[in-house]
């Protein structure tokens, strides 16, 4: 009987491993292309620019963290020199501004933008422009980098837009009241609906800007990384107190998790595979197609969400898309 358990437990652990560590198809050169990856100086963000970079492609690394360590490190691993460091935090709407108005005057394109900077739990919990600090770290930043950044995609031929999203996405509560919540006391379960929620709303968003756009030539999906053992596990860790969430850190985690490079496979795939060259508003993992949470065909909801980010992260006119 233990024989037949281990066998059958071995077997599932096999299965999983060989679909969650599948590599994107794609063998496409990328020299000549430009990339920004937001949270690129760790983590899975620093496997996408590894992978990126030994593609030939020419990387910005966003981040509120210095990244010339991480920029100096895959520079010697990749023999590509195309690779910089420039300050984005995605807490402070000032910075993404700041970042934004920076980058136009010294690229003249971007063909490839992967929203993938993110929190999973923190401490802090109202930003500087009154904003769900969580919320505005995963995904109100995003929103807004992303609209700043249209006319550069647009000088590209073919542009590529991705978001990261999480499986949390289908255990969301998300509405549009509590879209932006602020004033309450942080608990292991307000941490847990903000993450969940922001998940979902970068699925939304990739699919409303899929739809929006489609007639510039631009190509916008979500991502999925599946279970990848970078710090943020740890960080989360040791702020949640959530029994769940320990097991899974300390039991799932180190027989399923993937590294960093491994858990770019994915972004690599959204970022370069030919299969998806007329492909938008789709969600992947494990470089294949996945459902999305069955809200998001409620057309009316996410136009409404839509909207109200918009305000919220004080869009210009002359932004609006």
């Amino acid at each position: 009987m233990i024989l037949i358990i281990f066998l059958l437990v071995l077997t599932i652990y096999l299965i999983t491993k060989k679909w969650v560590n599948k590599k994107s198809d794609s063998l496409r050169c990328l020299v000549g292309k430009t990339a920004i990856v937001t949270g690129g100086n760790s983590g899975i963000g620093y496997g996408t620019v590894l992978l990126l970079a030994s593609r030939g492609c020419k990387v910005v690394i966003a981040d509120c963290v210095n990244g010339e360590k991480s920029r100096d490190e895959i520079i010697k691993k990749t023999q590509n020199p195309n690779i910089s460091y420039r300050y984005l935090d995605l807490s402070s709407l000032k910075s993404v501004r700041n970042f934004c108005e920076d980058i136009r005057k010294s690229e003249k394109k971007i063909d490839i933008l992967v929203n993938n900077a993110g929190v999973a739990a923190s401490t802090k919990t109202i930003t500087e422009d009154g904003l769900n600090y969580v919320m505005q770290v995963n995904f109100f930043g995003a929103f807004l980098f992303t609209h700043l950044l249209l006319e550069l995609l647009k000088n590209a031929d073919a542009a590529r837009v991705i978001f990261v999203s999480s499986l949390t996405a289908h255990v969301h509560n998300l509405t549009l009241e509590n879209l932006n919540l602020t004033g309450v006391t942080q608990t292991d379960a307000h941490t847990k609906e903000f993450y969940a929620n922001s998940k979902l709303c970068n699925i939304i968003a990739a699919q409303e800007f899929g739809k929006r756009l489609g007639k510039y030539g631009i190509i916008s999906n979500s991502l999925d990384p599946l279970l990848v053992k970078t710090e943020a596990y740890s960080k989360t860790f040791r702020i949640l107190r959530d029994k769940l969430w320990r097991i899974s850190s300390m039991i799932i985690l180190p027989l399923f998790g993937m590294n960093e490079v491994e858990g770019a496979e994915t972004y690599l795939h959204l970022a370069a595979s030919e299969t998806l060259d007329n492909k938008s508003g789709g969600h992947y993992a494990a470089c294949s197609a996945m459902y999305k949470p069955r809200i998001l065909k409620d057309e009316h909801f996410c136009e409404e969400i839509w909207r109200k980010t918009e305000e919220l992260v004080k869009l210009k006119p002359e932004d609006r898309l």
